[in-house]
């Protein structure tokens, strides 16, 4: 009896076999190639607009890239050798072999306008297969590294203090050409020369214009060292020119943030969890049943200015994308998120910041912070720990990051300089004011009884393991913490990927326990 099977590398047959025959029926290949399949053949109208030599199937490049992605392969390269060497991708190219450079366009350049959609049939899909109800919303944010250095970054206030010392240094040489006595352009009139000081619009291209008007002035004077005096002066203001363009760029790119990275312009330096300052983006999901239900890239470190965003990509996708009840921790309960959820008639379970303190009736130790002003709402006035009432004094109005204005009032006591403890009650040198906004606290005590109700407990319970588990995923299992596609715009596409795939995945191992 033979002790091995007969074994020869080089089989000869007449017919290959086919590749289906060797791919497991219940494989998650399947999965993504069914879905794919059956996306509406309108989506890949317009990735090309014609001309050229015929292009790869999208349809056929969408199934490969969100099987890598599946697959926990995430750049171009890997994927084309994958293509080239792996059944499962061979059988989904159908023997194609596009290369990484092909396979990079169609990722971040030629999907740019598609994902969206692909992403909205995906959950019309989980819909129609009872895995999703649009009930319950849960949502969370956590920092993903940006592809760049760690060393290129751009601060605000640097660039607002370089750009104000580069205007001092042209305030200083418009100075000294004044006093060479060259005569003006004419475009400033009988005025001086622009000085920064006084002119808060001179530009670089207006310094450029200053500068070419007196060197076409240059012919004009005979004497040589006078001649050489204002070429210096007009070397030095070029120089300054493109310095202070330079400065103007910057600010143009960093508009709203504080910051931004060299390599990556679109992301912003963010401390991340293990207190690391890393060029990062704050990747947005929403959950149900822990699939993911809405994605979203932001600037912003903080989630309470990213919800906004994140929202309105829900409700630009319809009405029916929308769910009844949103849930999220106490980084999301702020008086514009409330605002937007109740303009799109949903059930407001945010927590705001201050909602376990309240739960456990815990205050601060200081017997003269904030919260033990007491508040009484027949005569509109403040009592504060010495028994003293503020009264109503003005209303002001404060604008966030996000340019949402919130309105406050503002009560104040007459007489502190009187009190025995003002010294421990403020550091004002005037009196104690209490900042006190209605509407927000209004929306605090929905929230607050939304919570505490049946409903809210049960989502306060399940909120954790619904959004946490496809960040966890990403990070851990799949060893996905760092984009690699650069600018706003494809780090998003790349969200959109990376969250297609999860939930694919997620559908695979659903089908796969049903099967069992």
């Amino acid at each position: 009896m033979k002790k091995y099977k007969d074994y020869h590398q080089n089989q000869v047959t007449f017919l290959p076999p086919s590749l289906d025959q060797l791919i497991a029926p219940n494989h998650l290949v399947r999965v993504v190639d069914k879905f794919v399949s059956q996306l509406s053949s309108k989506i890949w109208e317009h990735v090309f607009t014609g001309g050229g030599a015929p292009a790869y199937p999208p349809r056929m490049m969408m199934k490969i890239i969100l099987y890598a992605y599946s697959c926990k392969i995430f750049t171009s390269r890997p994927i084309a050798k994958a293509v080239r060497q792996d059944v499962t991708f061979m059988w989904l190219a159908g023997l194609e072999q596009p290369d990484f450079n092909t396979i990079n366009r169609f990722r971040s350049k030629y999907f740019n306008g598609v994902l969206d959609e692909v992403f909205a049939q995906l959950l019309d899909y989980l819909r129609e297969k009872k895995y999703v109800t649009f009930a319950d919303f849960f949502v969370d944010g956590s920092k993903f590294e940006a592809d760049a250095g760690k060393f290129t970054y751009v601060w605000k206030k640097n660039t607002e203090r370089y750009k104000q010392a580069v205007l001092e240094r042209v305030q200083k040489l418009f100075v000294e050409i004044e006093e060479l006595n060259l005569e003006e352009d004419k475009k400033y009139g009988d005025s001086d020369l622009p000085e920064c000081g006084e002119s808060a619009d001179v530009t670089s291209e207006e310094i450029k214009e200053v500068a070419q008007n007196i060197s076409d002035k240059l012919t004009e004077i005979t004497g040589k060292k006078q001649k050489r005096q204002i070429q210096s002066k007009l070397n030095k203001l070029s120089k300054e020119a493109y310095q202070l363009e330079k400065y103007e760029q910057q600010e143009e790119i960093l508009g709203d943030r504080n910051s931004y990275s060299k390599t990556d312009t679109g992301s912003t330096f963010m401390r991340m969890k293990d207190d690391r300052l890393r060029a990062a983006y704050n990747l947005q999901i929403s959950t149900e049943n822990q699939f993911i239900m809405n994605y979203s890239a932001s600037q912003n470190a903080s989630d309470t200015a990213s919800f906004a965003d994140h929202l309105e990509k829900i409700v630009e996708r319809g009405e029916k994308y929308l769910p009844d009840n949103y849930m999220g921790d106490s980084a999301y309960g702020s008086e514009e998120n409330s605002v937007l959820l109740e303009k799109n008639k949903i059930n407001n379970f945010l927590k705001y910041n201050t909602f376990h303190q309240d739960e456990k009736g815990k205050k601060s130790k200081n017997p003269y912070h904030r919260d033990k002003f007491v508040y009484n709402k027949k005569d509109d006035n403040f009592k504060c720990p010495q028994g003293q009432l503020l009264l109503y004094k003005e209303t002001i109005e404060r604008k966030s990051k996000t340019n949402f204005v919130s309105t406050i009032r503002v009560y104040e006591y007459e007489n502190c300089n009187a009190c025995p403890v003002k010294s421990k009650c403020t550091e004002a040198k005037d009196n104690r004011q209490v900042y006190y906004n209605t509407t927000l606290e209004a929306y605090k005590e929905q929230m607050r009884e939304n919570l505490s109700s049946e409903k809210g407990k049960e989502l306060r319970k399940r909120r954790g393991f619904e959004v946490e588990t496809p960040f966890g995923d990403f990070k851990r299992n799949c060893s996905f913490s760092r984009f690699h596609l650069r600018g706003l715009p494809k780090v998003e596409h790349e969200i959109g990927l990376l969250c297609i795939a999860y939930n694919l995945r997620k559908i695979y191992f659903k089908e796969l326990k049903k099967a069992a």
